[in-house]
């Protein structure tokens, strides 16, 4: 995936051409979605890292084959430094 495919959206989250997004619904929690389906995203800071973590690994949700490798594109254009966990 290119980040010509990927395009920042007005709430802070990021939209891909290929029909999934992530939306911030919090400062720890985020929405991903891909098509009509969607699931939730913890997140939360860490000081060693100096970032903000994306639990991608805990999801049990139906989209996991995908989420990790989408957040991982996402990360890169959310305000802030971001870190796929």
């Amino acid at each position: 995936m290119t980040d010509s495919e990927l395009m920042r959206i007005s709430d802070g989250g990021v939209e891909s051409s290929e029909g999934w997004a992530v939306h911030f619904l919090g400062p720890e929690l985020l929405e991903y979605c891909s098509g009509h389906s969607a699931c939730l995203v913890n997140v939360e800071y860490s000081s060693t890292q100096r970032a903000r973590q994306i639990f991608a690994t805990e999801s049990s949700s139906e989209l996991f084959p995908m989420l990790r490798e989408h957040l991982q594109s996402a990360s890169r254009l959310l305000e802030g430094r971001y870190v796929v966990v």
